[in-house]
């Protein structure tokens, strides 16, 4: 019998989060998806901090969430991901290092230096890389223009004019027709 997903305070610091591969913090609220152990008997458990979980789990954290008390934004976040079925897999933005890389949505070549969005699939109890999506089509892609909370989340490090330059391409990009691609 399987058991359910948990949410509790983590007892250490020692387990890294699956979404963003950060420490979980002692005494931090942390989201635990429990599987059958793939490798042996038992079960395993794969823990997330809790807006790991609504970003990047949103079916399994759903089950659970609404036992923690303020997680009203969590689960706003989580039905999003899954009306926008897509979204789970963005995984932050960055600039593009090369001009190699092609957009998933539209096929064309991300220019160098250009913005592009990470995105990651979830298969055999982890996250794998999944090519990119220009910033430009990030509406044709996800449905949505709404991921720059996401974005910054999964990307800390950009500058407060990295963020406004991104929300710029991204609005302006749904202000225009979107490409014909499907990825």
């Amino acid at each position: 019998m399987a058991m359910p997903h948990v949410i509790e305070r983590a007892t250490s610091a020692r387990a890294r989060c699956r979404g963003c591969d950060d420490k979980i913090g002692k005494d931090e609220l942390r989201f635990g998806e429990r599987h059958p152990n793939a490798y042996g008997e038992g079960e395993m458990t794969l823990w997330f901090h809790l807006k790991c979980a609504a970003y990047k789990r949103p079916e399994p954290f759903l089950e659970i969430a609404g036992a923690v008390a303020d997680a009203a934004g969590l689960l706003e976040a989580a039905r999003f991901g899954i009306e926008h079925r897509r979204l789970p897999r963005l995984a932050g933005a960055e600039r593009a290092a090369t001009g190699r890389a092609r957009c998933r949505h539209c096929r064309e070549q991300i220019a160098q230096g250009g913005w592009r969005l990470p995105l990651v699939f979830f298969e055999e109890f982890r996250f794998s890389p999944g090519g990119f999506v220009h910033a430009a089509c990030t509406n044709g892609y996800f449905g949505t223009t709404a991921v720059i909370d996401r974005c910054v989340y999964f990307s800390p490090g950009l500058a407060a004019e990295d963020v406004a330059e991104l929300r710029a391409s991204v609005e302006a990009a749904a202000a225009a027709p979107a490409a014909s691609g499907t990825g």
